[in-house]
């Protein structure tokens, strides 16, 4: 089905940044007159760009509006975990969102003016100014186009002047040996948020439960609340519950 084969594409975007139209038949196991109309249908929902030969991942705020725009469950599925995130943002005094477009939702719940939000996402900054009454700080870095976000020493550097009391993250995935991100520098970056934060909260999507990926960057004792949309494997529960981390069923 379309719908398939048009996530597909969009998952494997999110790594490659650019596909061809060859790797976009190869990928989908079309022809290609059936891989044009997903590239017209992707175009035209401005989630990709064409460029020559394939397509790639816009560099624009358009991307994120349309995504937050569609009216299908996966979106509603983020949503509600952005709003169960919420309950504890609205009673901090400062937290730090990290780059998700699951976080990205937040900024909609948030309803405390005193709060005082910190993230290194373009995207979380720019929900941040349009929907939310708080003060916030995008850190200071390069910008990287790809992740739209900042990148590199810097913002980890500029970290060490905060200390959170909440630091939201999402993961691409998860499983009984810890919590699993897509860049070498994850690594770095999750064990600085951890030190400057008192509490970690994690939104997980059901979809992430018991997936392996590149680079393991949390343990599950790091990780004080799991916010999820759906059962935890009881093998996975039990060491949670081991590890002393509350869950949180929506």
């Amino acid at each position: 089905m379309q719908k398939e084969r048009l996530e597909l594409i969009m998952q494997t975007l999110q790594e490659k940044h650019s596909l061809s139209l060859k790797e976009i038949i190869d990928l989908t196991n079309t022809s290609r007159d059936t891989a044009r109309r997903d590239i017209v249908k992707l175009t035209d929902n401005d989630l990709v760009e064409r460029s020559y030969g394939g397509i790639s991942l816009p560099n624009t705020f358009k991307k994120l509006d349309n995504y937050l725009k569609r009216n299908d469950q996966h979106v509603t599925d983020k949503q509600k975990l952005a709003k169960k995130a919420a309950v504890f943002a609205n009673q901090a005094n400062q937290i730090y969102l990290d780059v998700s477009t699951t976080i990205s939702f937040l900024s909609r719940y948030i309803t405390k003016k005193e709060l005082f939000a910190v993230t290194n996402s373009l995207d979380i900054a720019d929900q941040l100014i349009r929907f939310a009454p708080c003060k916030s700080r995008i850190l200071g870095g390069n910008l990287d186009p790809e992740k739209r976000c900042v990148v590199g020493t810097k913002p980890c550097l500029d970290m060490e002047n905060y200390s959170f009391d909440y630091a939201f993250l999402s993961c691409v995935g998860i499983d009984g040996q810890g919590v699993y991100y897509a860049y070498e520098d994850d690594l770095d970056y999750k064990a600085k948020i951890r030190k400057q934060s008192k509490k970690i909260v994690l939104l997980l999507d059901r979809s992430k439960v018991n997936v392996q990926h590149n680079f393991k960057a949390l343990k599950l004792n790091q990780i004080d609340y799991i916010i999820t949309n759906g059962e935890l494997p009881q093998k996975l529960e039990n060491k949670l519950i081991k590890s002393k981390t509350q869950m949180i069923y929506i």
